[in-house]
């Protein structure tokens, strides 16, 4: 299946495993948008207005709701997921958001910023609530960001320390997996295994969890640089609590 607009950016994509729908930012037409993963499914415009650089998004398939940051007024925003009761969740201490992924089972949200001056991950709860900094300390720009289910870790692959790593959301235990990335955009995790966007190559990276390896590649015909990236399962990945 392809879903194509000419002139689209698409920076941030994420799956509904539940409607078998797939939702994306257009940084060009600073727009959100939605489709059916079926042949012949037209795209449909969700949300057309007050964006400017919508980047990284995120779909609660429990809670039937998408968040998503906007890097130019540096806001995190939600809304249900046919686009209404749209709302801000945080309009401060944010200066490069980027990605943002949402933990469905704890009811968890994590985002990147990579503020050159002080980047950082942090996490709330779906409500905005218990707001707090995860990681602040040896990153530089933590463009990438995913949950690996069987673990409970959360994990990002960063452009600026070119390292792919894990932590537990307390902060524990981190981890370097690959200390020696290209140019990281966008990250997934699924089956032992990241499927990174990578800007230098023009291409999908998959890395092995237990090696740290780069296994595989995937370089398209036509070479431009790849923004986001999801996996799309045929059932849903059930979160483990932590």
């Amino acid at each position: 299946m392809c879903v194509y607009a000419q002139g689209s950016i698409v920076v941030g994509l994420s799956y509904d495993c539940k409607q078998n729908q797939v939702y994306w930012t257009d940084l060009s037409a600073r727009t959100i948008n939605r489709a059916s993963m079926v042949p012949g499914a037209e795209p449909e415009i969700l949300i057309n207005s007050n964006l400017v650089s919508p980047e990284g998004l995120a779909v609660d398939v429990n809670r039937r709701l998408m968040f998503w940051v906007d890097s130019n007024p540096d806001l995190i925003e939600r809304s249900n997921l046919d686009g209404s009761d749209r709302r801000t969740l945080f309009d401060r201490d944010l200066v490069n958001p980027r990605a943002i992924i949402v933990v469905s089972s704890t009811g968890s949200l994590y985002w990147t910023d990579w503020n050159r001056e002080a980047p950082k991950i942090e996490s709330a709860s779906v409500d905005g609530q218990n707001r707090r900094v995860v990681v602040s300390e040896g990153i530089g720009l933590p463009n990438a960001l995913t949950y690996d289910y069987s673990s409970g870790h959360i994990c990002w692959a960063d452009a600026g320390t070119k390292r792919l790593e894990c932590v537990f959301p307390d902060g524990s235990r981190r981890r370097v997996i690959n200390p020696s990335l290209n140019y990281p955009f966008s990250m997934v995790y699924h089956r032992n295994h990241f499927y990174y966007t990578d800007w230098r190559r023009d291409g999908v990276i998959t890395v092995s969890k237990d090696s740290g390896k780069l296994t595989d590649e995937y370089l398209p015909d036509q070479r431009s640089h790849l923004y986001g990236i999801a996996i799309a399962t045929s059932h849903c990945l059930s979160g483990k609590p932590i």
